[in-house]
């Protein structure tokens, strides 16, 4: 009380400034002290004794980090930061991701990324006088799987691999950068080992049936009953078969087709069409179901579509889920079936899950058949799966990621 009683008395006298309250408290000796253990363990123990909840403040209390620290400290350590002094506000999670400090974020009340608040965040609309503490998965999340947390782990591998070749040199200066300090000799036989280990790619093996598929645009072609103008997509993103490295593409726009679904495109001269090409004459039986979820919009129109039969089956929905299926039916070598979706009367959230299978309806397969009587739009869709991170940016990642750099002591 008698501390509180001078700090309030030094408070007026110093004309009311909280600028001048803020410097004296975090410049005092008080606050500047570590959180850490005493290095006397008598006396540690005695103090842990007498105040074990530290409401006397001989020590300081261990924080996490806030995201605006958290973000401004990850791109410290990577010599990224902007430091300069005034300007607009910058959106903080929009590519290419601003290296400005946090303090600069843009904060619209009515949009707040849900990163903020993932992040505690108080709410702009109230005044809050502390925010709340909390920890959820979906922070840790947040660490390893964001475009921008990546960036990080990517550029502090670059100042590793510029400072030199050596990988000892590499993890001393990546300690250095991060935690401030040079790593154990533990730490150090761990991080080179893990960088030296071989190289492993992930890989996937396509089933047989995926030769099968392609995945193109064209115009369902109502009168004819056929799709017309079929053309393949020209990029493939690893994920997703597009028009190009961006989406929506300038040239082909939002067409777009994933293992689950798809979106159309701009018009209905871009619908986009999953084809299947039977590989011999058979007897087929198609079973699928289409989910169109979004509320605005006037929804979608699909059709299955044989190259010889025409439009086997249609539907348009909004906010629902059709099956669309399509009995036991002979095909020939080479005859397509198109799955085809195009948008409403307008272009509005035409995203949607087509999951589809079919099945040769031969009740004895024979030998040369027996492992591809079935084909499904989601197992054949070539999946491409690569790692984002080298060794040296996934050592990067797990620094920056550590409970030592997220808290301080």
């Amino acid at each position: 009380p008698e501390l509180l009683d001078w700090l309030a008395h030094w408070f007026m006298q110093e004309g009311w400034s909280l600028k001048k309250l803020h410097r004296l408290i975090v410049t005092s000796g008080t606050f500047c002290q570590s959180s850490q253990e005493l290095a006397d363990p008598a006396v540690a123990a005695k103090t842990q004794q007498i105040d074990p909840d530290n409401r006397l403040l001989w020590r300081m209390n261990a924080h996490r980090l806030s995201f605006e620290e958290m973000r401004d400290s990850m791109l410290k350590a990577c010599d990224a930061l902007d430091s300069s002094v005034g300007g607009k506000p910058v959106n903080l999670f929009t590519e290419p991701f601003p290296v400005r400090r946090t303090l600069y974020g843009l904060i619209d009340r009515q949009f707040l990324p849900g990163t903020l608040r993932m992040f505690d965040f108080a709410n702009p609309d109230l005044h809050i006088p502390q925010r709340s503490d909390t920890t959820v998965p979906q922070q840790a999340l947040f660490l390893m799987n964001h475009p921008s947390s990546l960036q990080q782990s990517h550029r502090l591998a670059e100042l590793a691999n510029a400072a030199d070749e050596s990988s000892a040199a590499r993890v001393s200066l990546l300690y250095q950068q991060v935690l401030q300090r040079t790593p154990t000799a533990d730490e150090m036989a761990i991080a080179i080992a893990f960088l030296e280990q071989p190289a492993t790619e992930p890989t996937r093996q396509a089933p047989a049936t995926a030769a099968d598929w392609s995945y193109g645009y064209g115009r369902a072609d109502e009168e004819l009953r056929q799709v017309a103008d079929f053309q393949p997509l020209p990029h493939f993103t690893g994920q997703s078969w597009q028009g190009g490295p961006a989406w929506p593409d300038a040239k082909l726009g939002w067409v777009q087709l994933t293992a689950t679904g798809g979106h159309p495109g701009n018009d209905r001269n871009h619908a986009s069409v999953r084809r299947w090409t039977a590989p011999r004459d058979m007897l087929i039986k198609v079973t699928s179901q289409v989910v169109h979820e979004a509320a605005p919009g006037d929804g979608i129109r699909t059709f299955i579509v044989s190259s010889k039969a025409g439009i086997l089956q249609q539907a348009t929905l909004h906010q629902q889920t059709v099956d669309l299926n399509v009995e036991e039916r002979n095909v020939t070598k080479g005859e397509t079936i198109d799955f085809v979706c195009d948008i409403g009367d307008v272009l509005n959230s035409d995203q949607h899950f087509w999951r589809i299978q079919i099945a040769e309806a031969a009740s004895a397969p024979t030998a040369e058949t027996a492992s591809t009587v079935t084909w499904n739009s989601e197992l054949d869709f070539p999946i491409t799966i690569v790692n984002q991170l080298t060794p040296l940016q996934q050592l990067a990642q797990v620094l920056l990621c550590s409970n030592e750099f997220l808290f301080v002591d």
